[in-house]
């Protein structure tokens, strides 16, 4: 097994060997065929991991730092380590799309808003910024751009962009289904009245 070879993506649960061991974001039992995963762990030994999916088409696994690997099953999100049959976190229930920035970290994107991970682990998620999905996502040099869409109400697409390292929302939609004309932050400045 080659050091770089620590996981193995299957088409189903196997019909005979170990018994799998299902993964869930809330640790109760799975019996149903989800996103199925080999593992291989540091002692050589590996399992089986069946994990529970969320509600889009998503799935796929993304290597991280320090032994760590993003799982995504259905939309949700599972970080792992490959040694322990817990997650070490969960999130998310309904991400379709992901892509990966130059430094390592990956952008999440739902309906309504988009959730980095950073290379530690930890994850912070943006203020809504749509109602129903993006369309041409894209990063470049930590900026996160594309459409906004808003089929419910307008039947419109707006462009947006986002901060990753200042948290920092030009365009998109706010919650009073109006595009949004400056950025959203809040002055610190006005703190009478």
């Amino acid at each position: 097994m080659p050091d770089s070879k620590r996981y193995k993506i299957l088409n189903s649960l196997p019909a005979y060997g170990p018994m799998y061991i299902p993964v869930t974001e809330d640790g109760e039992p799975y019996f149903s065929e989800g996103f199925v995963v080999k593992f291989f762990k540091d002692d050589l030994t590996e399992w089986i991991a069946n994990f529970k999916p969320g509600w889009s088409q998503l799935s796929g696994i993304y290597e991280f730092f320090d032994e760590k690997i993003l799982v995504i099953a259905g939309g949700i999100c599972y970080l792992m380590n490959p040694n322990l049959i817990k997650p070490i976190s969960c999130f998310g229930r309904s991400y379709n799309q992901v892509i990966k920035s130059e430094d390592g970290r990956f952008i999440l994107a739902d309906n309504m808003n988009l959730t980095i991970v950073e290379i530690t682990g930890q994850i912070h998620e943006s203020e809504m910024i749509s109602y129903n999905g993006f369309k041409d996502l894209k990063i470049q040099k930590n900026i996160v751009s594309g459409f906004a869409c808003d089929y419910t109400f307008k039947d419109e697409c707006v462009e947006f962009s986002y901060d990753i390292d200042k948290k920092f929302i030009i365009g998109g939609f706010d919650f009073n289904q109006q595009p949004i004309k400056k950025p959203l932050k809040k002055s610190l400045w006005k703190f009478w009245n």
